[in-house]
């Protein structure tokens, strides 16, 4: 009976930390440590350089390489999930805004910084 009573213990007591150490701050459903506004940026800034780069559609507009340097660029919104960062272009008096999810993947660019995903 003794024997039950510690196997059954011990067994218990394995499962237990075998659980809390899969479930610690690095085992989460998002990421463990929020970026930085630089971060964020220096990401959304990548994507531009790919959609001038790649002369891909925006709203049905081609960017001309002079997004590429643009300087007035920041976090315009930011949530758990979305973070959407604004790029001025200041010649042509234009704002576009980019939007990436939390782990940094692209998911959509525009003029008005409205995203029905957001």
């Amino acid at each position: 009976m003794l024997k039950t009573i510690i196997t059954t213990a011990v067994l218990a007591f394995t499962m237990l930390t075998s659980t809390m150490a899969y479930s610690g701050a690095g085992h989460s459903h998002g990421p463990s440590v929020q970026p930085t506004n630089e971060q964020i940026v220096s990401k959304a800034f990548q994507e531009l350089v790919i959609i001038v780069d790649k002369s891909e559609l925006v709203e049905g507009k081609t960017l001309d390489k002079s997004w590429k340097e643009v300087t007035n660029k920041k976090v315009h919104n930011k949530s758990l999930r979305h973070y959407i960062v604004s790029f001025e272009h200041a010649q042509d008096k234009e704002t576009l805004y980019i939007l990436l999810n939390s782990q940094g993947t692209y998911l959509g660019a525009n003029f008005n910084g409205t995203f029905e995903e957001f």
